[in-house]
């Protein structure tokens, strides 16, 4: 189903670890006018869902409103929350409980040690409390995992409570790498990548609900995600319509060339055009690329290669201890700018 992912804001009311800093202290908030825009002409280009993210969702001051708003206006929604205010917020939820297509909670390991070792003390009881509401109210669920070294020998064990638990699947996902994670040693190498996605698919002959890795993980398919086949579009907490979730808000240092433009001066269908353009020529890049001889092993993970691409990672320049150190690009092309759009 094609969607839509909104920041509603970069406020959380945890500090995970492997989390962008911005948000552990972040205090900002989508305008309510840039919700009316998307929901009055997302339609007009096939997306009929949204997907709310953070931060925390949840901690958006008008939360509820905007489920208001956005059932009325007939799309089908879903977000993504860490479940620590969940007994707080469920309730606001079941008057749209038709046009919720499901939560996503984030787990992070199969034992409370493991989960709140990156989410913080408390926060595996707060997902399991979460859960058990969802379970009384016919609530659907989902999990999604982030896989890092402290977290990768429970996957089976995850894969376990997540069937016992009732969650109608479970979502494995790599690590989108920032500074802190690589000094902290939590991050995955290139082969140990592969082998952890070996596991997953082992799992997903093993158990009955539908296990899955997000886009990212090791593939000869060029064009694999949602973004990338204009499936799914990502819009940040300022209004900035974006490449893709993975990529908003990492590199700034560098440069922010995957956004393509700001819905607090520009329509929906504009941005929407100017997205189309700028992923045209990402694919064309990719495939000359691929083709020229010059894609080596890693470019096959390809949010590496995204990352790559569009400068997110050369601060790895500063910790040449990593195993992906080596293989950021030298002398790359500079991607499109949405100033030439």
């Amino acid at each position: 189903m094609p969607g839509i992912l909104i920041e509603l804001t970069n406020r959380c009311n945890l500090g995970c670890y492997h989390c962008l800093d911005g948000r552990h202290c972040g205090d900002g908030e989508l305008k309510i006018k840039i919700i009316e825009r998307i929901l009055q002409s997302a339609r007009l280009h096939g997306f009929e869902h949204l997907s709310f993210t953070g931060g925390e969702p949840t901690l958006y001051p008008r939360f509820t409103e905007i489920l208001a708003m956005v059932s009325e206006a007939g799309y089908k929604f879903g977000f993504v929350t860490n479940g620590w205010n969940f007994t707080s917020i469920y309730e606001m939820l079941l008057p749209y409980h038709n046009r919720l297509t499901g939560i996503t909670f984030s787990l992070e390991g199969a034992k409370e040690e493991t989960h709140d070792m990156l989410r913080g003390k408390g926060s595996y009881r707060r997902v399991m409390q979460a859960v058990s509401i969802c379970v009384a109210k016919d609530i659907p669920f989902t999990f999604n995992t982030v896989i890092r070294s402290h977290n990768r020998d429970e996957l089976h064990e995850i894969a376990g409570l997540a069937t016992k638990l009732g969650s109608r699947g479970l979502r494995f996902g790599h690590l989108i790498s920032t500074p802190r994670i690589v000094s902290g040693n939590m991050d995955l190498s290139p082969i140990e990548r592969r082998q952890t996605e070996a596991v997953i698919l082992q799992l997903q002959k093993t158990f009955s609900i539908p296990i899955v890795i997000a886009p990212g993980y090791y593939t000869t398919d060029l064009l694999p995600c949602a973004p990338l086949q204009m499936q799914e579009i990502n819009i940040d907490w300022r209004g900035n319509v974006t490449v893709c979730c993975n990529l908003s808000g990492h590199g700034e240092d560098v440069g922010n060339d995957d956004i393509l433009g700001n819905l607090n001066e520009m329509s929906f269908s504009e941005a929407y055009g100017r997205l189309v353009r700028a992923i045209g020529k990402f694919q064309e890049d990719k495939l000359e690329h691929h083709s020229n001889g010059t894609f080596r092993d890693a470019d096959y993970f390809p949010c590496w290669y995204c990352l790559n691409y569009f400068r997110k990672m050369d601060w790895l320049a500063h910790y040449p201890e990593s195993p992906w150190a080596s293989l950021v690009w030298k002398n790359r092309k500079s991607p499109v700018s949405c100033n030439a759009l």
